[in-house]
């Protein structure tokens, strides 16, 4: 080796460290789990070591760098099981006309974190003071106690919040954002609001404060306590307060961005980096797809109700009249189906996988018929692809209502009578009017226009938090304003009680006028 390659070599050694970053996405929904697994490859790929927490483990992954994959997904397939008499959880005929149960999710995500958290290989991770990580990324989710594994390991805490930037993920970080126009995540409602609908908005937030401060609170800080007590005990850290820990995060990366959902105030240590799971080489089609795709003369729709709710969720019904319709199409139709059908039209290819991303990166795909879920209408905005939405559950009603309002997408109602029909009416509208096509290619545009790409900006902002040990100068100030002090209710009491005084000061001053008065009389 000559002096100038180890001068160079001492130089690069210099400029660069490898942090070892503890990455916590448990949840046993295949969607999320892209999403943590976006975070690793990312990181690893910047050349630092990974220790990643999951219901979803590859084969053992080993590159230059360190990942060990921590598997907990017994503890999901147990608990859905034991819940829903199904390991795959809810199915769309479940769906149906029904509003998920927010205050189940809510029990099943602690649930599982509790439970993970129990794991004996997380045990034996966290319990080993040896380990050290310069950074813990927890994935929110409706359960702010496993802000703990972070103030165990003495590490900077990321959030990343999979969906819209929301009002309890974000008040982590801030405050609870103006429900005037900051919509609920679960909520069917639109901005502009109506007076009623302002109000609505307004008693979720109530509502769900009152639900924290009764039940969801109470038991997030016996778990915490419980579990973590003990760890920090191994590890001989002192373990701060519930309250401490969970509002010490040092940064929050959130999977949207303004063209495809709402451009919404964040705080200075709160950053949007959709996209940040797409690879920026797309991959090649199987074979058979590619045939099929190059092949249609009339272009293709594809359709795929995501990874977590399935086509095979559909009843009898539904599946046979949606197949009935699609087969009336001119187009070719990919579906992406997890199981094998009696009848199998001409023009209908169903797929029990699908590589979604080079699908839609076809050039003879026309659009794309999906759930709505954040990662699908993310893609479909990456690769500039219109979108029938059919949302079942969750935020998907809300990213459905930003696609449409932003003009390169429509909305169909998930109904059992009247699904096949409203769906064939919304392919006739799309297919007769080029706006949708034309609109998403001019956002997709838009959203490709950044400094970084979303995977570059992801990196730097993990390896800025460690650069600056948690970048406290970030932080908002609102988190150590209280409540009152925010609304100036200390202001408005001292208001009231000076009128007070001084209505009573001008009653008494007018009684002893008028008893002076009888007193001059008699």
């Amino acid at each position: 080796m000559t002096y100038k390659t180890l001068f160079i070599l001492l130089i690069y050694a210099s400029v660069f460290v490898a942090h070892r970053v503890l990455v916590f996405f448990p949840l046993p929904s295949k969607s999320h789990s892209l999403l943590g697994y976006a975070i690793v490859d990312n990181l690893l790929a910047a050349g630092h070591e990974v220790v990643h927490i999951t219901s979803f483990p590859r084969n053992q992954v080993r590159s230059e760098n360190f990942i060990l994959d921590i598997d907990v997904s017994e503890i999901g397939i147990r608990l859905k099981s034991a819940v829903l008499n199904d390991e795959d959880g809810f199915t769309i005929k479940d769906l149906v006309g029904k509003k998920i149960d927010l205050v189940y999710v809510m029990s099943f995500v602690f649930e599982v974190h509790k439970q993970v958290l129990h794991n004996s290989n997380v045990k034996a991770l966290f319990s080993d003071p040896k380990r050290k990580f310069d950074a813990v990324i927890v994935e929110w989710g409706y359960s702010n106690f496993v802000a703990g594994i972070a103030s165990i390991f003495e590490s900077p805490l990321i959030w990343c919040s999979t969906t819209e930037a929301y009002w309890q993920s974000l008040e982590l970080i801030d405050e609870v954002p103006c429900p005037a126009y900051h919509v609920d995540l679960f909520s069917h409602n639109h901005t502009p609001f109506t007076f009623w609908q302002r109000l609505e908005e307004l008693a979720v937030i109530i509502q769900r404060k009152i639900l924290a401060s009764i039940y969801v609170t109470p038991n997030e800080k016996i778990a915490y306590y419980s579990i973590f007590s003990a760890y920090a005990e191994k590890r001989g850290v002192t373990l701060p307060s519930y309250v401490d820990a969970i509002y010490n995060g040092s940064f929050m990366l959130i999977n949207s961005h303004p063209t495809v959902g709402t451009a919404f105030r964040l705080p200075q240590n709160a950053k949007y980096v959709a996209g940040f799971h797409i690879k920026p080489e797309v991959q090649p089609l199987p074979k058979d797809i590619q045939k099929i795709m190059d092949e249609s003369r009339n272009g293709v729709i594809y359709f795929s109700m995501g990874s977590s709710l399935k086509s095979i969720g559909m009843s009898n019904n539904m599946q046979s009249v949606l197949t009935e319709m699609l087969a009336k199409l001119n187009e070719t139709v990919i579906w992406k189906f997890e199981n094998d059908l009696n009848y199998i039209p001409e023009n209908v290819h169903f797929v029990k996988w699908a590589p979604q991303h080079s699908i839609l990166a076809h050039p003879n795909l026309k659009f794309f018929i999906t759930h709505g879920g954040q990662l699908s209408t993310i893609e479909a905005l990456h690769f500039g692809v219109p979108v029938i939405g059919i949302p079942v559950m969750a935020d998907q009603v809300q990213n459905m209502h930003s696609i449409r309002g932003k003009g390169f997408g429509i909305t169909v109602d998930l109904t059992e009578d009247n699904l096949a029909s409203d769906l064939l009416s919304a392919i006739k509208e799309m297919k007769a009017n080029s706006t949708y096509t034309r609109r998403a290619k001019e956002l997709s545009a838009i959203y490709h226009n950044r400094q970084q790409s979303p995977a570059q900006e992801l990196v730097y902002w993990i390896e800025y938090v460690i650069a600056t040990r948690g970048a406290p100068h970030l932080r908002s100030p609102a988190l150590f304003v209280p409540f009152y002090k925010k609304l100036y209710l200390d202001l408005i009491a001292i208001i009231i009680v000076l009128q007070l005084i001084f209505v009573l000061a001008i009653k008494r001053l007018i009684s002893v006028a008028k008893e002076r008065k009888k007193e001059k009389m008699t």
